[in-house]
């Protein structure tokens, strides 16, 4: 016979998930019907602006990766030269070592000059331009495989244009440091035009001479931009897209045409429609930035006009970095976006339609074998406890039972509350699919996630039934198990009811296992959790439970403390006693007894209480903290 309390709950069960899809379906109806309109005539505005955005960010990056591209190398253009000469100098020093110590013992200090001399003089680098040069500490110029007219002469008072001695400054550096870089400006031998040159040079100490080279940054700069320009061009770009590159006065220094590179875009043909390249040219002087307008030019080989440009100027090199796309053909995407999806619109529509209805009904047949599943084991239970309080009138096993018993009526509501959020999700799928079919505005992406929605929710109730028909289980049997499991599913039983109180919980939990019976296990935590639960509850300020599980000399521990300020001390020493409780007609006495039992007997382990004070963030709390300890399994 049943008692009107388990005749409740029983009814609770059947009557509850469907009582809560017929009301969330249609309270969630209503407000999804209002906010899906505002979210799609909100769209509607938006999907214009966003694809122009999308294609604006696009070129701009292109733009700004090749600016950082050419820039990097810019700036590197004289640590690269500079590396270069030197290795060269040090080959060139190197060979000068090596002819010396072939011929010291055998040939005078002039015939070793003479052979060195031979050698260096075809020696070149950088297409020919770089070549070596040998001066005394005296100014006097020894070698030059150029300017043939200086060997013999001192430059000693020497002087580039900016009033520079090269030749003194460079000799009293290398006296104290063996080896130098210099800069100067010297006159090109083939265009005698006067250039910054940067060099390296190096003291061969047998003779007291030392060699040096250089090169003019111009002309390496020039190289640099060959070198740029070139990677640039075999660069495939996103969409087709292309980097174009023309310098201040119109030449075309890259382009996605290669027949165009080198030509000036003022002297093509029909050279008035290129009347917005001075504007590009215009703007790159002054800022960076986008520019609208319609391309008449040749160059334009497409059906579009109205174009935008991302510009951007490198000043130094009085170059002109820009892409474009065409507006015209981002309309033409966003019509062919719209008019696919009103195509396929009705055809999915009517799809989810029949799905939607096969799995309202799945659902409800769910629904209600879970019900008949949970309505049984909960009658197999109440039979099982019947008859081993018939079979066994011991006073532990009595109490063991009441306990779990007592948890029950907590565990059915934490099946109510974790059974609300699936079961809003799904009636929110249903009804909205519905509606947007209905509306003619359902999306093939809508749909799948409407389903992936609904399915999600069919497996989260169906877990939840599985973690709470394992916890009520009669399974005795013993084994080897994760502490960490034990958190696991004891936070997926009772998890709900401390979200309502705002109760969080501090975890610190390592991988530990122990042997022993686990739902035993798990009836332990359940009962000191609920004993800090309703010691937080009324408790101001935070409410905060830590679990810490750690091994310690083959020991595992679990160390359960909280912040509600701790248990008096005329209780503290009755707690684990039966029957022994301060809540009043709302506690039986019997949690921390059959805990105490669990622990001792069950696993042959111990648990103690003890009032601690404790820092978390920076703030001090205090409470109760019980301890277990275990023997732990080895790995």
């Amino acid at each position: 016979m049943l008692s009107e309390k388990e005749k409740s709950i029983l009814k609770i069960i059947k009557l509850f998930p469907l009582f809560l899809i017929i009301t969330f379906s249609i309270i969630c109806s209503y407000i999804f019907f209002i906010e899906h309109n505002k979210h799609y005539v909100k769209e509607t505005n938006a999907l214009k602006e966003k694809f122009i955005y999308t294609e604006k960010t696009k070129i701009k990056n292109e733009v700004e990766r090749i600016y950082e591209y050419i820039s990097f190398h810019k700036s590197n253009s004289e640590n690269e030269l500079k590396e270069l000469i030197k290795n060269q100098v040090e080959e060139a020093h190197f060979m000068m070592s090596g002819i010396y110590e072939t011929y010291k013992n055998e040939k005078s200090k002039d015939e070793i000059i003479k052979i060195i001399k031979a050698s260096l003089n075809k020696m070149r680098y950088l297409d020919g331009r770089g070549y070596f040069y040998i001066y005394d500490l005296k100014g006097n110029n020894i070698f030059h495989p150029i300017l043939k007219f200086l060997e013999g002469k001192s430059l000693w008072e020497y002087r580039d244009i900016t009033g520079k001695l090269i030749i003194q400054n460079g000799i009293k550096i290398l006296k104290e440091k063996k080896e130098t870089f210099d800069e100067w400006y010297w006159e090109e031998p083939t265009t005698k035009k006067v250039k910054r040159k940067i060099g390296f040079h190096k003291m061969f100490e047998p003779y007291n001479i030392f060699i040096g080279s250089g090169e003019y940054i111009e002309d390496f700069e020039e190289e640099l931009k060959d070198k740029i320009l070139e990677y640039i061009g075999k660069i495939k770009y996103i969409d087709n897209q292309g980097i174009t590159i023309i310098n201040q006065i119109g030449t075309i220094l890259t382009h996605t045409n290669k027949d165009l590179i080198g030509k000036n875009v003022f002297n093509l043909k029909n050279s008035k429609d290129f009347s917005i390249y001075k504007e590009i040219i215009a703007l790159s002087k002054t800022q960076s930035g986008y520019l609208s307008y319609e391309d008449t030019s040749p160059i334009n080989k497409t059906e579009f006009i109205n174009k935008i440009s991302y510009i951007k100027a490198l000043e130094n090199w009085n170059w002109i970095i820009f892409s474009s796309f065409y507006k015209d053909s981002v309309n033409k995407q966003i019509q062919d976006r719209v008019e696919n999806l009103e195509k396929d619109d009705k055809q999915t529509v009517t799809s989810f339609i029949v799905l939607a209805i096969i799995l309202t009904l799945l659902m409800l047949l769910i629904s209600y074998r879970i019900t008949k599943i949970l309505e049984k084991n909960f009658l197999e239970y109440r039979k099982r406890i019947l008859e081993k309080i018939e079979e066994n009138r011991e006073k532990d096993n009595i109490l063991a039972q009441q306990s779990k018993m007592a948890a029950m009526g907590e565990m059915i509501a934490n099946i109510a509350h974790q059974w609300k959020q699936p079961l809003s999700v799904i009636s929110t799928a249903v009804t909205g699919l519905k509606f947007e079919k209905e509306m003619g505005l359902l999306k093939d992406e809508d749909f799948n996630r409407g389903l992936d929605s609904i399915y999600n929710s069919v497996i989260h109730l169906s877990s939840t039934i599985d973690d709470f028909r394992n916890f009520f289980k009669p399974n005795k049997e013993k084994k080897v198990f994760d502490l960490k499991n034990i958190v696991e599913k004891t936070s997926k039983l009772i998890s709900s009811q401390f979200d309502i109180y705002n109760i969080y919980f501090v975890k610190n939990i390592q991988n530990v296992k122990i042997f022993g019976q686990e739902n035993e296990l798990v009836q332990v935590m359940i009962n000191l959790l609920n004993n800090a639960k309703d010691a937080l509850k009324d408790k101001e300020g935070k409410r905060l439970i830590f679990i810490d599980i750690y091994k310690e000399d083959k020991k595992a521990f679990i160390v359960i403390k909280d912040t509600a300020g701790g248990i008096p001390s005329k209780n503290i020493n009755k707690i684990f006693n039966a029957y022994f409780t301060t809540k009043g007609e709302e506690g039986t006495g019997i949690g921390l007894y059959m805990s105490k039992n669990i622990i001792e007997k069950s696993f042959e382990s111990t648990i103690k209480v003890e009032n601690s004070t404790f820092i978390y963030e920076k703030e001090q709390f205090s409470g109760a903290k019980f301890t277990i300890a275990f023997s732990c399994v080895e790995d």
